[in-house]
């Protein structure tokens, strides 16, 4: 008799689903401190113990494991954020996490590059797709705050989001490059001048 996960799937297919979220977790905690910089999709099944097939079966390319590290480092990063702050408080905190696994933040960076070459891969069809929710989330909040304002500048909100967006992930390049960056810091101070 087949067997049936929690979600309800049967048999093999449930043992498949279970063995790459396995996967997934030990590639996550290793990558998140190591990060993944020049290592072949191999190189990266040795260092977690897993085949190079078995990776290829599961996430199909590098580009593609490596893209599904970054949803489950966001996932985690998620389920530790306190749910009443705003969306660049949790920038705030998300960075404050962030540097806690420099690797982490180089995997970032790199998928992010790879995200604009040309082509139509895992990368670029995940940051595109990240990057227009959180304009949508945070342009929802920030023309909140806007709407007593008058009409003229409550059109600058779009462009307050490009900025605060831009500000977040160059910060963290930046700390990459230099680790007295504070990048948390620097986030709140930027959340403060929104006050204002």
């Amino acid at each position: 008799m087949l067997g049936v996960a929690a979600d309800g799937v049967r048999g093999r297919y449930a043992k498949g689903v279970e063995r790459k979220r396995e996967i997934l977790a030990v590639a996550y905690e290793r990558l998140r401190e190591t990060g993944a910089s020049g290592a072949s999709l191999r190189a990266i099944g040795e260092s977690i113990g897993v085949s190079h097939g078995m990776l290829t079966h599961y996430f199909g390319s590098r580009e593609g494991l490596l893209v599904e590290v970054i949803r489950e480092h966001d996932r985690v990063n998620d389920e530790r954020m306190p749910d009443s702050v705003s969306l660049v408080e949790r920038m705030r905190l998300s960075a404050e996490f962030n540097v806690r696994f420099p690797g982490m933040v180089s995997l970032f960076t790199e998928m992010l590059a790879k995200s604009v070459e040309a082509g139509d891969g895992p990368a670029r069809s995940f940051f595109t797709a990240r990057f227009a929710r959180a304009r949508v989330e945070l342009a929802a909040e920030v023309g909140g705050q806007l709407a007593a304002l008058p009409e003229e500048r409550r059109a600058d909100a779009a462009m307050l989001v490009d900025l605060i967006m831009a500000a977040s992930d160059g910060l963290q390049v930046r700390w990459l490059l230099d680790p007295s960056v504070d990048v948390a810091g620097t986030l709140g101070l930027l959340e403060r001048l929104g006050r204002t």
